[in-house]
């Protein structure tokens, strides 16, 4: 490996750069402007690249693993497949920036300004993006899923407000807390992620796969959610007024106390769901699969049941006032008339 000094300016590095020199590993450009420089594939693993001006850099297949990015200033910057696995962004900003199949696996990105960067097809694994701004980024097919707790990404704290994650792995990663309203999460894998207190308003979750994901006490109040699966999931005290959970499968589901006042769940596949001392209210269950499903103390006031089956449910407590049980399947398994 070529060996350099460890404090260098700018204009040297872009000249042996040009020069055909690609690997600087451990040098010193801190505070370095190199704003609009062409280094594509450049080694930079280990540099010091902190409060370093690379807006509207081309860095696009660039080795920056382990390096200091602290509060880099990358707006616009190409990092598309750079390698920045175990790099510390802490504080940059990287609005605008493009790392479209980037290697993050284990960076630091706390408090990174991610404002509508693209992020497909990234590798998230362990990275740690807690606190970030991340409002209108793409993460489609990006990858944040948790594998034997070695890579965990942690966006607690994090705004995703509006970002697009369709079709992403966040497979186990801490999402508690963190605002996804409007967010656009179709097809996205969610499975036994953790999204406690999560803002999900508005966010347009069909397709999602949510089996045994912790849901408790989140906000899906104007939610999407079609033909999403919820098996096994934890949706206690969620607030779910208004979704659209038509087609969905959920059984299993804990939603006790949860808000679903207006919901549609018609369609769906919710057997052996406990929606104790939830509220149902003016809620469609038409055509639903509802054996074995608990409804003690439950707000089923004017509900749409028709047709659903609710063979062997436990209704004795629910407040039925006004329930449309036209062509349901009872308790006994007697048809309503």
């Amino acid at each position: 490996m070529t060996r350099v000094a460890q404090d260098m300016e700018a204009q040297e590095l872009i000249e042996r750069y040009e020069a055909g020199e690609t690997k600087f590993s451990g040098v010193s450009l801190s505070g370095t402007n190199l704003f609009g420089a062409d280094l594509i594939g450049i080694a930079l693993n280990g540099a010091d690249l902190h409060d370093a001006i690379l807006v509207f850099a081309f860095l696009s297949r660039a080795n920056l693993k382990k390096a200091n990015l602290v509060g880099t200033k990358l707006s616009g910057a190409n990092l598309n497949q750079a390698t920045l696995n175990g790099a510390t962004l802490r504080g940059a900003d990287l609005h605008g920036a493009t790392l479209q199949g980037a290697d993050l696996r284990g960076a630091n990105i706390t408090l990174v300004n991610l404002l509508d960067a693209n992020l497909m097809d990234a590798d998230l694994r362990g990275t740690d993006l807690s606190s970030a701004n991340l409002t209108g980024a793409c993460l489609r097919g990006a990858n944040l899923r948790e594998e034997r707790r070695i890579y965990t990404a942690n966006l607690r704290g994090a705004t995703l407000h509006k970002v697009d994650l369709r079709g992403a792995d966040l497979t186990g990663a801490d999402l508690s807390k963190v605002n996804l309203s409007g967010a656009n999460l179709r097809e996205t894998n969610l499975r036994y992620t953790d999204l406690r207190g999560a803002d999900l308003s508005e966010a347009n979750l069909s397709n999602a796969f949510l089996t045994e994901a912790n849901l408790m006490g989140a906000n899906l109040r104007k939610a999407v959610m079609t033909n999403v699966r919820l098996e096994r999931a934890n949706l206690n005290e969620a607030e779910l007024t208004g979704v659209n959970l038509q087609g969905s499968v959920m059984p299993e589901a804990k939603l006790n106390k949860a808000q679903l006042a207006q919901a549609n769940l018609s369609l769906s596949r919710i057997n052996r769901a406990d929606f104790s001392r939830a509220n149902l209210r003016d809620a469609n269950l038409r055509e639903s699969d509802l054996i074995d499903t608990y409804f003690a103390r439950t707000n089923l006031t004017n509900a749409n049941l028709s047709n659903a089956n609710l063979t062997r449910a436990e209704l004795s407590s629910a407040n039925l006032v006004g329930v449309n049980l036209k062509g349901a399947t009872m308790p006994d398994e007697s048809i309503h008339d």
